[in-house]
């Protein structure tokens, strides 16, 4: 039993001293951990990706074969919408993506910004040994300039024996005393020698110490450039996912639009036709209620009224701004749920301002919204401005009134350029007529 014991012993001290020097060597090879983990959250994404351009793939061949088989529009219809839902979660992966790179990119100018902290310690550290140096060769230059004075007063008054110094003395305490003085000069020449050779290796070890920091700065330089190669690297693969983001977006619009098409053919009255709008609707109608749980789950409640407010203003600052269509409820079913405005002369990239100061909660895109903006501004109030051209704000950013968020565009499932504009009050869409005037 005791030798057992002592062998599972012997294994436990191997396997901790196995992790110590692993760990040993991960921090003298520069291991970063949250490197690693963004390296695998990157990979999974890539997966993920891959295996959605596989359904979207498998989803094309499917329509291509359903394609002008009227009898089989339902089927087609499904089809594209499966397809418009792959290439959505597909636009989901590549920007999770981006922001695993984005993390990794702010680890790494992190890590640059605490070596360059450690460089400029050190160049302050060579700059202080500089001016040590400096004062130690004014007082080695003093030394020896005193001891050359001295030298030449030796030299120019003659060596002196301690016979002569004798002879020329009236009694002993006398040569006492003059023996006493030369020697103190001789000293006193031994002790200037020996201050001056002080301080030159004083200069020496200064010097070493400025050589071994510039050795440093040298290999803490190149891991700032190493790192920057990497991050620009990083940085290019954010740009490809943006491009395919990009790419995917165009996609939808295109699957929307042979959907729309599709169901313009359709007889408005027929059973396949209704049965169609009836899943648009709901498809609608889901994505709302994604939008009211993310409000409840990540925005403010309240009454939705803001007392410290002038109130909300138009989101497009122009002049000639009109309605295309107003907030309504048909019988039918079909709802809008929002304003849609626009500006006489040209609507396409105009600004879109935030209609009170406020948080973003989310930027992103949807097939129906195309890209969309939400802002929290407090007390259960909050803003949703959809079908842009482009977004000029991310999720978390603090807005003020008026700032510029987005730019008016056709994302989407839309008819041309407005901006679809909503108000919610915890979550729930209300007329925006009522907090803004047009």
């Amino acid at each position: 039993m005791i030798k057992k014991s002592s062998a599972k012993s012997s294994k436990r001290k191997i396997l901790s001293l196995l992790m110590s020097f692993t760990l040993l060597l991960l921090s003298v090879f520069g291991y970063n951990t949250n490197a690693f983990a963004a390296n695998s959250k990157v990979d999974e994404l890539k997966d993920k990706i891959s295996a959605y351009e596989e359904k979207i793939n498998e989803a094309q061949s499917k329509i291509d074969a359903l394609k002008g088989d009227i009898s089989e529009v339902k089927s087609y219809i499904e089809e594209l919408d499966k397809q418009v839902a792959m290439y959505q979660e597909q636009i989901d992966a590549y920007n999770n993506q981006i922001d695993a790179y984005q993390e990794e990119i702010d680890d790494y100018e992190a890590q640059n910004e605490e070596l360059r902290e450690k460089i400029a310690v050190l160049n302050e550290q060579i700059d202080e040994y500089n001016e040590q140096i400096d004062k130690m060769n004014e007082q080695i230059d003093g030394k020896y300039d005193e001891l050359k004075d001295l030298i030449r007063t030796n030299y120019l008054n003659g060596e002196t024996s301690a016979i002569e110094v004798l002879l020329c003395s009236d009694d002993f305490s006398e040569y006492l005393t003059k023996v006493q003085f030369v020697s103190s000069i001789a000293d006193y020449e031994q002790d200037l020698i020996n201050s001056i050779n002080a301080d030159i290796r004083e200069i020496d070890k200064a010097v070493e110490k400025i050589n071994e920091q510039k050795e440093e700065i040298t290999t803490l330089q190149k891991q700032i450039d190493e790192k920057i190669e990497t991050i620009q690297t990083l940085q290019t693969s954010v740009e490809e996912n943006k491009q395919k983001v990009k790419s995917n977006q165009e996609a939808i619009q295109q699957k929307v639009s042979e959907n729309s098409n599709y169901l313009q053919s359709l007889n408005n009255e027929s059973a396949e036709y209704k049965k169609m709008i009836a899943q648009y609707q709901d498809a609608i109608d889901e994505f709302d209620k994604q939008i009211e749980n993310l409000i409840r789950s990540q925005a403010s409640s309240g009454s939705g009224t803001l007392a410290n407010s002038s109130g909300l203003i138009c989101p497009l600052q122009y002049s000639g701004v009109y309605l295309s269509s107003g907030f309504y409820r048909n019988s039918d079913g079909s709802y809008h749920g929002a304003l849609d405005l626009c500006v006489s002369g040209g609507t396409y990239g105009l600004n879109i301002s935030a209609a009170e100061s406020g948080v973003v909660v989310t930027a992103s895109y949807h097939w129906s919204y195309g890209n969309y903006v939400l802002i929290d501004h407090g007390n259960g109030l909050s803003t949703l401005y959809a079908h842009c051209s482009a977004l000029a704000v991310s999720a978390g950013q603090s807005v003020s009134k008026g700032q510029t968020i987005a730019y008016v565009g056709s994302t989407g499932n839309s008819q041309g350029p407005h901006l679809h504009f909503e108000v919610r009050v915890n979550g729930t869409r209300v007329n925006p007529a009522g907090y803004i005037s047009v």
